[in-house]
């Protein structure tokens, strides 16, 4: 499938505002304590991110925890259920236009970009 750059605009844009709203919406020192307590590696904003989507799904737990990546599941000694799809997404951000050998200020022309992941919660997956 090929989109325009119309839709590559829109679809960014879109990533971007829900990022936005998880930073300003984020009760930073919860999340911080949870973060701590169970090691996750992950942002503030990007566990609101995750637990946003997770709520309007009506879905218990934990990102990261209860969330994961198809691979993350697998390497946690599970595996997704036949026919299950991905409910939610997770972000990260990617800079793109960096030469390797570049520092910062002479690479000014780089920039973040989001790039989304799936993810599947702990109801759809199996012990393997």
């Amino acid at each position: 499938m090929t989109y325009s750059a119309e839709d590559k605009k829109a679809y960014y844009k879109n990533l971007r505002a829900q990022w936005s709203v998880a930073k300003e919406t984020a009760d930073t020192d919860h999340i911080t304590a949870i973060i701590r307590n169970h090691g996750l590696n992950i942002s503030v904003t990007g566990f609101a991110f995750v637990q946003a989507q997770m709520n309007a799904q009506g879905l218990e737990g934990l990102p990261y925890l209860d969330m994961k990546t198809f691979h993350g599941w697998k390497e946690n000694g599970f595996k997704v259920q036949k026919g299950q799809h991905s409910t939610a997404t997770g972000l990260t951000w990617v800079t793109v236009g960096a030469k390797k050998e570049a520092t910062e200020e002479t690479n000014k022309d780089a920039y973040k970009m989001p790039r989304s992941y799936n993810l599947f919660h702990r109801s759809q997956v199996a012990n393997i």
